[in-house]
């Protein structure tokens, strides 16, 4: 045994872990022991160790998980999609605080819901298959797309938002020719405005689909949201988007 080494009960102290945690770093070869007694099993640990062990604590502190670890020991650049993951979670615990404030202050499904006979409309869209996590992008990306004709901005989503593959469209309203064209009917339809941002769209939409499953109406697909005020022209907290869902003839 060289002196030099010191227990494993000795090093956690130094290193500000426990014993069970350098065992567990051990068993995932994260942090192996200098030497380990043969005949007693005791673990033996070289002072030189001590900045890796102090890294992986470091890094278990701000939830790097374990198997990325050894990558980051490796390359610190590895670190990079941790902090991606964290800036994720940050920015949906904003979303959320959001819109748990304007629950507080709007009370919870109280939307304020029209019944109204909406005229046809005829729009040229641009269509994307999509994730449910990437609808967003997919109308922006749909909205580029149909830059240059004029008119009134429009989205068309499924009403089912179960499916893995999601067809959603961007559209404009006008009276142009060509390209891929949807022919909006006429009738009846629940429609609501929501200003502010569209992550928060799923507040307006609850409060829709309550609005009209308690008067025993049926929604009928697509969902159509009209973009009354849109990025191009305002900040997230004044946009205004209004939802309109088709309905079928109330049973009575």
């Amino acid at each position: 045994m060289t002196e030099h080494l010191l227990p494993i009960g000795e090093f956690a102290r130094m290193c500000r872990l426990s014993t069970k945690q350098l065992r567990h770093y051990d068993s995932l070869g994260l942090l192996t022991p200098a030497e380990v007694d043969a005949s007693t099993g005791y673990r033996y640990y070289s002072a030189t160790q001590a900045r890796r062990a102090l890294a992986i604590a470091l890094l278990r502190k701000l939830d790097v998980p374990l198997p990325e670890i050894a990558e980051a020991l490796r390359d610190e650049r590895v670190l990079g999609r941790h902090l991606g993951r964290v800036e994720a979670e940050i920015e949906h615990r904003r979303r959320t605080a959001r819109a748990l404030t304007r629950l507080l202050d709007e009370g919870l499904l109280r939307q304020e819901v029209s019944l109204v006979q909406e005229p046809a409309r005829r729009l040229v869209v641009h269509r994307t298959v999509c994730a449910l996590e990437e609808i967003g992008s997919a109308v922006g990306h749909g909205m580029r797309a149909l830059a240059d004709l004029p008119g009134p901005r429009w989205g068309l989503f499924p009403l089912d938002l179960d499916a893995s593959e999601l067809t959603v469209a961007a559209g404009v309203e006008t009276d142009a020719p060509g390209g891929d064209v949807e022919q909006l009917p006429a009738g009846l339809v629940a429609m609501t405005t929501h200003v502010g941002p569209y992550e928060d769209l799923t507040l307006a939409y609850q409060g829709l689909f309550a609005w009209i499953y308690e008067r025993g109406h049926r929604p009928l697909g697509p969902a159509r949201e009209a973009y009354l005020a849109g990025p191009l022209t305002s900040t997230p907290e004044q946009l205004v988007t209004r939802l309109i869902i088709p309905l079928e003839q109330n049973h009575e």
